[in-house]
């Protein structure tokens, strides 16, 4: 039987009070779609649980010189409010292929930042976007910002500080001219996790064909996702011609690390994830294109 205590705070200062007093004996309970799994199959077993649930300002999504998502917004509800805004489709796309229906009404934002699995695929299209955290903390910090690139630091690892709490996810407003693309591929055609992944922002100049500036996310082959930065220098300044971008996909497949498991050998992941950069700036520059967030 697991046993722990269970806690369920009402404010932020009373959640950052219990994990200060707990330390790593205290995990946060989001979603709870990885924390509870782990700890049925025996990989973590925290003696106190602390839920968010209760604490008011950690969910919702707003615009405001950018855009705001709170740590505790669901996948679905992520899927519903950031269908309006073209330059998110990225994340969009990422949402509607993430897990069940099930998994989506549960499963955070924040959450799926913070297990910091290879496969979290809510965070090649952030990395895409340039997203920020929020972080609250104890006294003296009380807040602080850290990109997201650079964020995670391994499987199941990152770099909050301890007591620390992820309250939003911040994104800030991307030029015109600019279009986001996600892509998976999976063993089943739903409701599974990712083989390897892809995201791209690509903004173009006035003429249409120009990249002024470009973003290149992979995931699930390395150990956290990652930004394909020799992928992006190539494709800025430059005509995206087929040739350029599929140079781009070669070059994020070399800067891939992925591993064999069973769902995938490491050689079947790196022809996938070329294929899959490939098409994400493809179809991200359609977009910017076209600035038709249906495509």
């Amino acid at each position: 039987m697991i046993r722990f205590e269970y806690h369920q705070p009402h404010s932020l200062d009373e959640t950052i009070a219990l994990l200060t007093q707990y330390g790593n004996e205290a995990a946060l309970l989001a979603g709870g779609t990885a924390l509870l799994i782990d700890m049925r199959h025996g990989e973590r077993s925290p003696g106190h649980v602390i839920s968010l649930w209760e604490v008011p300002g950690l969910a919702g999504f707003r615009v405001n010189r950018g855009f705001h998502v709170g740590a505790l917004t669901t996948i679905s509800d992520l899927a519903g409010t950031a269908a309006g805004h073209p330059p998110l489709r990225a994340l969009v796309d990422s949402a509607w292929l993430f897990g069940g229906w099930q998994v989506r009404n549960m499963c955070t934002v924040g959450g799926n930042i913070c297990k910091a699995s290879p496969g979290a695929d809510m965070v090649p299209p952030l990395l895409c976007l340039d997203a920020e955290l929020r972080l609250a903390a104890p006294d003296p910090f009380r807040e602080r910002t850290a990109l997201l690139d650079g964020f995670l630091t391994g499987p199941d690892q990152t770099a909050l500080r301890p007591a620390e709490v992820l309250t939003e996810i911040a994104i800030p407003p991307p030029p015109p001219r600019t279009g986001t693309a996600f892509l998976k591929a999976m063993r089943r055609h739903a409701l599974d996790c990712s083989i390897a992944a892809a995201a791209a922002r690509v903004t173009l100049a006035e003429d249409g064909q120009t990249c002024v500036e470009a973003r290149v996310a992979l995931g699930a082959v390395a150990p956290n996702p990652f930004r394909a930065k020799q992928a992006e220098a190539l494709l800025a300044g430059k005509k995206l011609e087929p040739n350029l971008v599929r140079e781009a996909a070669h070059r994020a497949r070399d800067e891939s690390r992925p591993i064999s498991d069973v769902r995938a050998s490491a050689d079947y992941r790196r022809m996938l994830v070329e294929t899959l950069a490939e098409r994400a700036i493809l179809k991200a520059a359609e977009r910017a294109t076209r600035g038709d967030e249906r495509r």
